[in-house]
């Protein structure tokens, strides 16, 4: 089954947080299930999740009403998520704020494949622009290589300044 995970859900690093989250929820399930099987009076609270978890379960309760058998269903499926996803790197001059990840990494699901997972790193001799990694191969279009490419011409820019 098919799962969309929201843009926040963006690195493998989140994804596997996202499973902890969601196996914990299982066992709070089971074990709630058995307690108001036994006593109504004595359930307790579910345990906090994450937005991206939250949305993760909701979209699985539709397609199937929520249990034990379709939580292991769920964490099955996630796990060949974690590593069967395809996986970019990229490098930004700066740590990106919130809103552009948000933004890169719904780019990427939109127009590399639906189910990229994005880590972000940042280093700071970029001066600007981006280096993105998939597998062996790199785009650099930082600033720094720019910058170097073209040695000869930046010593008549400055003089123009």
């Amino acid at each position: 089954m098919k799962l969309k995970l929201d843009d926040s859900v963006s690195s493998p690093q989140d994804l596997k947080s996202m499973i902890i989250e969601i196996r914990e929820y299982a066992r709070w399930f089971g074990h709630n299930s058995i307690k108001k099987r036994l006593d109504a009076r004595h359930s307790s609270e579910p345990p906090a999740l994450s937005p991206g978890a939250s949305a993760v379960l909701r979209e699985w309760n539709t397609k199937a009403p929520l249990s034990q058998k379709s939580l292991d269903g769920l964490l099955s499926t996630l796990e060949k998520y974690h590593v069967s996803a395809p996986q970019l790197t990229i490098t930004l001059s700066a740590p990106p704020a919130n809103g552009l990840k948000k933004t890169l990494v719904a780019w990427c699901r939109d127009n590399i494949a639906p189910d990229v997972l994005v880590t972000f790193q940042f280093n700071a001799t970029l001066l600007g622009g981006m280096v993105v990694r998939c597998g062996s191969h790199i785009f650099d279009w930082s600033f720094r290589r720019q910058l170097l490419a073209n040695r000869e011409q930046f010593p008549k820019v400055l003089r123009r300044v």
